[in-house]
């Protein structure tokens, strides 16, 4: 179970730590309050000293602090705009959790909520959420306005929504609203897109290794094995010479031009840390092929190469 001082669990700690901007209020009332501009606090003096004290070093105050910087600042008055939220949600009834895990981007995770009465999905980001007490009620008058947490009927904390987009909103919905086949069909659609977002963004490095290596073994299975000291390709060993060699770096550029027809690539220089991997033969034939893949024209020598660094 998570640590929590009056209303906070530890990862409101987290929250001010990861903010590149806060600010600070007192109010006559003897409340603190303090925003990240994303999630707002309300609290006591013990609650500030837990939370937040350990995070700026900084007594309760009206200041502010933008990277690691604190200056003097009274002109955001957060108690107002705090207790504003508060009045638009006084009519509104408690919003209701949904069990279905939403991913948002490749950083956050979002926690989905639904009033029944008005027939609105919100969205809130899982860390802020998590910062608040268990037990804590949420409420909100629309999709797009700021929730505020409520602990034993007083409000504590105010969180900014993550707009919603069609799909989740619909899935959302039917789980609440749609009979059990339909909601379980949009709750499948939901999760299909959220592991396709997750292995098109987690899986393209890995595809782009496994074809890499895939053309490399490739080359050096159709390249020949017969060649003299100084002159010809010689095949890589696949199994043991490592693609980031410098000789092999040669090898495979001087491979990749052996597969063109009537093409000879020759490396000179193999055992020096600059090879130069040198064209002859039926290279105008291939002219334009050649020049696309990066060799450069020698005059004096009247042939391609390709000077590797």
């Amino acid at each position: 179970m998570k640590k929590y001082t009056g209303n906070y669990t530890a990862d409101a700690v987290k929250v001010l730590k990861n903010s590149d901007r806060l600010i600070c209020r007192t109010d006559d009332d003897g409340m603190i309050y303090v925003t990240n501009g994303f999630t707002a606090y309300k609290m006591n003096p013990m609650e500030y000293a837990s939370v937040v004290q350990p995070v700026t070093y900084c007594e309760a105050g009206n200041y502010a602090i933008q990277n690691g910087e604190k200056r003097e600042e009274a002109t955001f008055d957060l108690a107002k705009t705090f207790r504003e939220a508060v009045k638009a949600t006084a009519n509104t009834g408690d919003l209701v959790l949904c069990p279905l895990a939403l991913t948002v981007d490749r950083k956050r995770t979002a926690a989905a909520y639904y009033n029944a009465e008005k027939d609105f999905v919100s969205l809130y980001d899982t860390r802020y959420i998590s910062a608040l007490c268990p037990g804590f009620t949420l409420r909100a008058p629309g999709s797009f306005a700021p929730a505020i947490a409520y602990s034993n009927g007083e409000p504590f904390a105010l969180v900014l929504p993550i707009r919603p987009d069609e799909n989740t909103t619909r899935a959302v919905k039917a789980y609440f609203t749609q009979t059990a086949g339909e909601a379980e069909q949009l709750r499948a659609e939901l999760a299909r897109l959220q592991d396709k977002l997750t292995h098109t963004e987690t899986g393209a490095a890995a595809l782009e290794e496994r074809v890499q290596q895939q053309a490399y073994e490739l080359e050096a299975l159709r390249t020949v094995s017969e060649h003299s000291d100084t002159a010809e390709y010689k095949a890589p060993n696949v199994a043991q010479d490592s693609p980031a060699d410098t000789k092999t770096a040669a090898e495979v550029i001087a491979s990749r031009f052996s597969c063109m027809d009537g093409v000879t690539a020759t490396i000179k220089g193999a055992h020096t840390t600059a090879p130069v991997v040198w064209l002859s033969g039926d290279t105008d034939k291939h002219a334009d092929a050649i020049k696309a893949a990066g060799a450069k024209w020698s005059g004096k020598r009247s042939a391609f190469y390709v000077r590797v660094a």
